[in-house]
């Protein structure tokens, strides 16, 4: 992959279009992106960009204390823990639970709505306090999430959206907020527009992007919409072929044929968005490496995983991904329940979005992604719940 010459951060332009930013992008050839050995953007509107994908948007967790109820057991739904996408959030329940003593077990849903809803219901059968879902929208699983409301079982959606998001009724106890200012949708725009910014300045302002998007839940059509927008703005840009893919593509073995096939007919790309860093080592990464084009491409990512980040740091098909920290996600889910346990008001966790390559915002091999600056989101969380 290509070798990445530093450049100083730039003010963040912030929204969907606000907050995605309003920069405009001057054409220009791809020349940098591609052979080996990328330069600085040459147009400013390009550096503009970049410098917005490395910033990204950074929070804090909530100062506003609250009480720790003791005794609850606790019921983790795991979207899927072959996935780090699902494991990564789920484990950081589990460890965020055991900080203030509550019994705690994993269900793995396997990737598919039967799993899913077999956990949740095994959950109520436990005779769980609280069911944290994770990763999947209530529309998945409507039936089960009725049964654990009338058994009296609070239910959280950690980087969940409940069905009201599409009509109908709210069936989750609480869902949790990622930051404040923005709504969850908007939250998965911003993940999509720093995305573009990243493909805007890295072939500076003339990205030919294979987009392929997630199609199992709601968050990935926002991430969709907000890298569409964005790229909308650039005149040189454009969505030349899209690729849509599922759970179920995982878990049958067909998402790296799927991918290498439709790179294969993009002979005009020069640029790659992915909305799972875990589809990488699922046979994207194969893909793009066994194409011939790894040094003629820019390839992004999303949500930060370890092995993404070693994808990145080896030039093994992936230059970039756009970071959160899962785990600070699955202690919002804490903070969430607590809350909801309270009476209180669900608060935003805080949860920021940065771009990440070889040659910005890469923490020391062997180290998770952390926001630059660093956040330690343990230590406020552990400050405000207060304990009996």
């Amino acid at each position: 992959m290509r070798t990445f010459l530093r450049s100083r951060a730039w003010p963040v332009a912030a929204g969907i279009l606000t907050l995605i930013g309003l920069t405009a992008c001057g054409t220009g050839t791809v020349g940098s992106s591609g052979g080996g050995t990328s330069a600085a953007p040459a147009s400013g509107a390009a550096r503009d960009a970049l410098a917005a994908a490395y910033t990204g948007v950074t929070g804090a967790p909530p100062t506003e204390p609250v009480p720790v109820r003791s005794g609850v057991k606790a019921w983790v739904m795991s979207c899927g823990q072959e996935l780090p996408t699902c494991s990564t959030s789920a484990d950081a329940v589990r460890e965020a639970t055991g900080a203030i003593g509550w019994d705690t077990s994993i269900c793995d849903g396997k990737l598919n709505p039967d799993g899913w809803s077999s956990c949740i219901r095994q959950g109520v059968a436990q005779h769980a306090d609280v069911i944290f879902v994770i990763g999947q929208d209530c529309s998945s699983f409507e039936g089960p999430l009725r049964e654990a409301r009338d058994a009296h079982v609070t239910t959280i959606g950690v980087g969940a959206n409940d069905c009201d998001a599409q009509g109908g009724e709210k069936l989750f106890s609480a869902t949790t907020q990622r930051f404040d200012g923005m709504s969850n949708q908007q939250w998965w725009n911003k993940l999509g527009a720093l995305q573009a910014d990243y493909l805007i300045g890295r072939t500076n302002g003339s990205a030919k992007v294979l987009e392929v998007s997630f199609a199992d839940s709601l968050w990935g059509r926002w991430i969709k919409e907000g890298l569409e927008a964005r790229l909308a703005t650039c005149q040189g840009c454009s969505v030349v072929q899209q690729l849509q893919l599922t759970n179920a593509d995982v878990s049958s073995g067909a998402l790296g044929q799927k991918f290498s096939s439709a790179l294969v007919k993009a002979t005009g790309v020069n640029a790659v968005s992915v909305p799972l860093d875990a589809w990488f080592p699922s046979g994207i990464s194969q893909g793009i490496q066994s194409s011939g084009r790894t040094d003629q491409l820019t390839v992004v990512g999303a949500f930060g995983q370890q092995a993404s980040l070693d994808l990145i740091r080896g030039g093994q098909g992936e230059d970039a991904t756009v970071a959160f920290d899962q785990i600070w996600d699955g202690w919002s889910a804490v903070d969430t329940a607590l809350r909801v346990l309270a009476g209180q008001q669900v608060r935003p966790a805080g949860i920021g979005l940065q771009a990440v390559d070889a040659d910005r915002n890469l923490p020391a091999a062997g180290q998770p992604f952390g926001y630059v600056p660093a956040v330690d989101f343990r230590a406020l969380y552990r400050k405000v719940w207060i304990r009996g």
